[in-house]
């Protein structure tokens, strides 16, 4: 009788030992909510470089031919071609720049380390816009999952 309550006790620790594993500690094979942000910031960081290259590779002569110079010069008079090409190029440079961050962001989530680097990289990654806003979005996407998934996080040591 005393060998079967042993027994009942010990499933019973057992039982209470993988209930308290966390699903994803227990299954590796389990796509996790870190690995799915870093897929994200990627996606985010690159669409968003393609997006500011455009604008890096234009010239006064493509500006002059896609837009009306004379309906932007009613408002500013001073504008000319070349000021907005330099702005442009200007704007393209540090969107460039902020576009790397997504990138890292994801490289450091889909290691799982780093948690905070993460999570401000997928922060400035908002303000990377992209092709109709889409690396804002997933930015944002990637930093609710970075949020809720602080625990997959690895602890640094030292």
């Amino acid at each position: 009788m005393q060998t079967e309550n042993k027994s009942t006790a010990d499933v019973g620790k057992q039982f209470e030992q993988n209930d308290a594993k966390s699903p994803v500690q227990s299954s590796p094979n389990m796509i996790s909510k870190s690995m799915i942000a870093g897929i994200l910031l990627l996606i985010a960081g690159i669409l968003s470089i393609l997006f500011w290259v455009q604008f890096l590779s234009l010239d006064v002569t493509t500006i002059e031919s896609v837009i009306d110079i004379q309906q932007l010069q009613a408002i500013d008079p001073t504008l000319t071609p070349e000021k907005l090409v330099g702005f442009l190029s200007t704007c393209a440079i540090v969107g460039c720049i902020l576009s790397i961050f997504p990138i890292l962001g994801g490289l450091l989530s889909l290691k799982k380390k780093l948690w905070g680097i993460s999570l401000a990289c997928s922060i400035i990654g908002l303000f990377t816009l992209g092709i109709f806003f889409t690396s804002s979005g997933l930015s944002l996407i990637a930093l609710i999952l970075l949020i809720i998934s602080k625990q997959e996080f690895h602890k640094p040591t030292g």
